[in-house]
């Protein structure tokens, strides 16, 4: 058992590495108060299962209490945890979903910029199902923000300990178990600049009965998000250019003097050139900068203690969350296809034509001897905002319960048996969208004896085609607007069992220590179940085909991990000790996979402890990427096989059409496929294929390796300084990734592994001429990431004046982000462009005197690269954002009020705009990086009775 003494030093540890702080910090230093006889209550530090008293682990984490958590002035936990340093840019948060089609109300965190399904995200050490049946990553906003107790952060692998997707690290969040009274919270806040308000109010209850044997826990809360509209701000309120698909429309007529006309409103006459300023559209009057979100949520915990073998336990969670997105009508006409139809044109014979719009036309093709009036397409631009903002409505609805026991099977060894199940729905309505098939039809007009105009085919008239007036703002109406537009519905489903057993305890008592070990077994089975309507299905409507999705798959899992003490108690070595994890996977879907951990652990004097770890990590394929059966789509692409890759002049006569010289092993690999020596695939005018874009059935897993070394020190010298630093470096192998029709077919024949590579298995060629007749799009293990830094932390606690002063500087320094999309392509370096800045730190200082708590924190974006392979887009200074809180407790802390003010200064946004890489569509600016909300205050209360 460890002494007083070192458990104050274990603590002092503790705080330096981030581990404990604030309240955490004061109830384990309560512990030391205790009288020596009696134990020093044993926790689990999240990286390790097995439960000790110390608190540092050798992989660094950071933890955060609830007090870390107040004084941020979040009243949710994915925007604390998206501003700390390690974080990447999340894949979905509220200020870059509107454009996105699933994951609108979603808020995931992404560690190390891997990617946010390669962060495990646990709760109280359990898996947490994914945000919907499309996302293997967790939904952090389904974690109530005041049930919170602490969150452990593991920046490292920790694969081996709790499994896969733990590649970049573990979100760990340890609930309140042990509250008793009511507590209440309510918080209102608002941007300066109009827009984002945010209501929020819950209560906690917790209670003691049957002489504590047992506890009870119940909480609920609402809150709302508005919406931040794009003209809420100057940087957003307007298109850099405007959209050249107007409201009006504008109909394109051939010839030196034509161009795209459209109507002049002066004279009515459709005879004006059309000029993007004056008759374009800017779409950013109809669009978001942050989604709004209403989320109800309900969680009920319960402990019983029959005795000290046994206790039974459940945990029972409840969310809805209802979120809504807006951006500007659709368009047609022109990059509107229907079936193998490439564009929607406008029949020059339909009945609403202007008439010297059509003599125009007519007047342009004199000379063009094919030209037949009754059966010519106009190529026309058209905005149709007739038809309502195209939107999202979408419900999603998670459950999770868990049910088990665990006690003390001795003095030295614990149990743990659990079985928990959750579930997610999502139900969606998009709105705006124009069914095509309708559309094209409603055009394709005829006029009757007595000036009737009807749609000229019976069958469509029967159906109740309606022939639709596209020429001028406003004309689709009535009736003719009902027939042509549609409201496409989807829903998902996913469900996650998990059932686990945890044995840990120490198994012999060596020189050192104790050897402590823990081992386990879990069985997971995860199904997952998307649907669309037949419209979605169909590719008939302006919107996005969506194919129904279904799969499943189970992993059995069996882990061991040991704590070995080797030396203690000498010089140089205060403590020595090795750790090591194991864990074997058997999926229904790829197999068996497995992972290992080594690390070590030294402490040559109080003052200073060195740790560093190797370990492995895989990913299981998703759901998603194994079995979306894909759409169909025709992607262009030049065969490097044309010739046999001699290169040369192709005989389809155009001048252009020339192929480029392969390499002599280029070359080698393609007079292995029959008829590709004379193959020229221009000379018939074929220059696409067909194929599908879709998930992979024979993905494997993807694997990583993960090092750290660095040090904790709290020096005795300096009573209340403690320093922690950490190297670390990830590399991620056999990443899946997919790939351009051009790069499929390049890489096929330039690998070294050709036939036999993924490449060519996404081809199909013909077996007498060579031609590639298909070519798919699907996911393949090819891709490599790397990532490598150093994390950083200090912290300094002193009395000045009558209170007390808590410094702290917590931040990460990144000296590679590389992605290689196969083993030998071209790599991409992203570090020092948006995004992944080689420098992010936050500093806070809190001063509490007696009943007053005040809060100053400074959070630092290093200056980057817009893009760095295209350095003329410019750069993008340091960022500095200031927070304030304050904070103030009366009627002995019974009460207590706050106030604070996010971005002081009004920090701006850099202003990027449409199609610059980083800009989020619609904000103008890169909005999941930098704030666009602008200055934000709150006002708030807490009651504890």
């Amino acid at each position: 058992m460890f002494t007083n003494t070192k458990l104050t030093k274990c603590v002092k540890l503790a705080l330096a590495a981030g581990l404990v702080s604030g309240s955490f910090a004061t109830n384990v230093y309560a512990q030391e108060q205790q009288s020596a006889e009696e134990a020093v209550e044993k926790i689990q530090v999240t990286g390790s299962r097995i439960a000790r008293t110390d608190l540092v682990a050798t992989s660094p984490v950071n933890v955060f209490d609830e007090e870390n958590l107040e004084v941020s002035g979040f009243n949710d936990i994915a925007s604390f945890l998206n501003e700390l340093p390690a974080m990447g840019v999340s894949e979905s948060v509220d200020t870059n979903t509107n454009f996105s089609l699933f994951n609108a109300g979603i808020n995931t965190v992404n560690l190390r910029n891997l990617g946010s399904n390669r962060t495990l995200v646990l709760v109280n050490g359990r898996r947490h199902i994914g945000a919907s049946a499309r996302e293997q990553s967790v939904d952090t906003g389904m974690i109530p923000f005041n049930m919170v107790e602490r969150v452990e952060v593991v920046t490292g692998g920790a694969s081996a300990v709790y499994g896969s997707e733990a590649m970049a690290g573990v979100i760990n969040f340890i609930m309140k178990d042990d509250f008793e009274g009511v507590e209440v919270n309510a918080r209102y806040g608002d941007s300066v600049e109009g827009g984002g308000a945010e209501r929020d109010i819950n209560f906690t209850i917790g209670s003691a009965f049957a002489e504590d044997k047992g506890h009870a826990l119940v909480y609920g809360g609402y809150s709302t998000t508005d919406t931040v509209r794009a003209t809420d701000r100057d940087i957003s309120a307007a298109d850099v250019v405007n959209s050249s698909f107007g409201p009006k429309g504008s109909f394109f007529v051939p010839g030196d003097d034509g161009g795209f006309i459209t109507q002049d409103e002066s004279t009515g006459l459709w005879n004006k050139p059309f000029v993007n300023a004056e008759d374009g559209f800017n779409r950013n009057a109809r669009r978001m900068v942050r989604v709004p979100t209403d989320r109800t949520q309900f969680n009920a915990n319960l402990s019983y203690e029959i005795n000290e073998h046994f206790r039974v336990f459940s945990e029972s969670a409840y969310a809805d969350v209802s979120s809504s997105t807006s951006l500007e009508p659709t368009i047609m006409g022109q990059f509107i296809s229907v079936g193998n139809i490439p564009d929607v044109t406008m029949p020059l014979s339909n009945a609403f034509f202007p008439t010297e719009l059509r003599n125009a036309i007519i007047a342009a093709n004199a000379d063009n001897d094919d030209f037949d009036p009754d059966n010519y397409g106009v190529t026309f631009r058209r905005r149709s905002a007739e038809v309502q903002n195209r939107s999202l409505d979408a419900q999603r609805r998670t459950f999770r319960s868990v049910i088990g026991v665990d006690g003390i099977i001795n003095d030295d060894w614990n149990y743990e048996v659990y079985y928990q199940w959750g579930s997610v729905s999502r139900d969606q309505v998009n709105s705006g969208v124009i069914q095509t098939l309708n559309f094209i039809n409603a055009l394709d007009t005829e006029t009757l004896e007595d000036g009737t105009v009807q749609c000229a085919d019976p069958l469509f008239r029967s159906l109740g085609c309606v022939p639709v007036n596209v020429f001028g703002a406003g004309a689709m109406t009535g009736e003719a607007l009902d027939f042509v537009t549609v409201n496409p519905q989807t829903t998902s489903r996913a469900e996650q069992q998990v059932f686990g057993v945890t044995v840990d305890g120490f198994a012999y008592e060596l020189p050192a220590g104790d050897l402590g070990v823990a081992l386990g077994y879990e069985q997971r089975k995860e199904v997952a179940q998307f649907n669309s309507d037949a419209l979605a299905q169909s590719g008939l409507t302006t919107g996005n085909t969506v194919p129904n999705i279904a799969g499943d798959y189970d992993v059995s899992e069996f882990f061991i991990e040991s704590r070995v003490p080797l030396l203690a108690d000498m010089q140089f070595a205060d403590y020595l000790g090795l750790e090591l994890a194991y864990r074997t996977s058997d999926y229904s879907t790829i197999g068996s996979t497995d992972a290992y951990t080594v690390a070590l652990d030294w402490q040559p004097t109080e003052d200073l402890k060195v740790r560093s770890s190797l370990s492995t990590a895989v990913r299981a394929p998703w759901i998603i990427e194994l079995f979306d059966p894909g759409t169909e789509t025709f992607r262009n692409f030049v065969d490097p096989c044309a010739f046999g890759g001699r290169g040369g002049q192709s005989a389809s006569g155009e001048e252009q059409d020339v192929y480029t010289e392969q390499s002599a092993q280029v070359q080698a690999n393609c007079a292995t496929i029959p008829g590709t020596a004379t193959l020229d695939p221009f000379a018939t005018n074929i220059r696409s294929a067909g194929g599908i874009a879709a998930g992979n059935p024979d993905l494997k897993e993807e694997e990583g390796e993960t090092f750290t070394v660095g040090f904790v020190y709290s020096p005795s010298q300096i009573e209340g300084l403690n320093i922690a630093i950490d190297y670390w470096d990830i590399e991620i192998t056999d990443a899946i990734n997919s790939f351009t029709a051009q790069t499929t077919v390049d890489q096929c024949v330039r690998q070294a592994s050709f036939p036999n590579n993924p490449f060519c298995s996404l081809i199909q060629r013909d077996p007498d001429t060579g031609l590639v007749r298909r070519i798919n799009a699907q996911d393949i293990n090819v891709a490599i990431e790397e990532t490598s830094g150093v994390d950083f932390a200090v912290d300094y606690t002193t009395d000045v004046g009558p209170g007390t002063l808590v410094t702290s500087l917590v931040g990460t320094y990144v000296d590679k982000d590389q992605f290689t999309p196969f083993e030998g392509g071209e790599v991409v370096d992203s570090l020092g462009e948006i995004g992944s800045p080689e420098w992010k730190a936050n500093a806070n200082i809190t001063y509490a005197w007696n009943d007053l708590t005040v809060n100053w924190s400074t959070r630092y974006i290093d200056g980057v690269n817009i893009e760095n392979d295209q350095l003329d887009f410019g750069t993008i200074g340091s960022y500095f954002y200031h927070d304030i809180q304050a904070r103030y407790a009366f009627n002995d802390g019974q009460y207590e009020v706050f106030v604070g003010v996010d971005n002081v200064f009004d920090k701006e946004p850099p202003l990027l705009g449409q199609g610059i890489p980083g800009d989020v569509t619609g904000t103008n600016t890169a909005a999941d990086v930098y704030d666009a909300i602008r200055t934000y205050w709150y006002v708030g209360f807490e009651a504890t009775f």
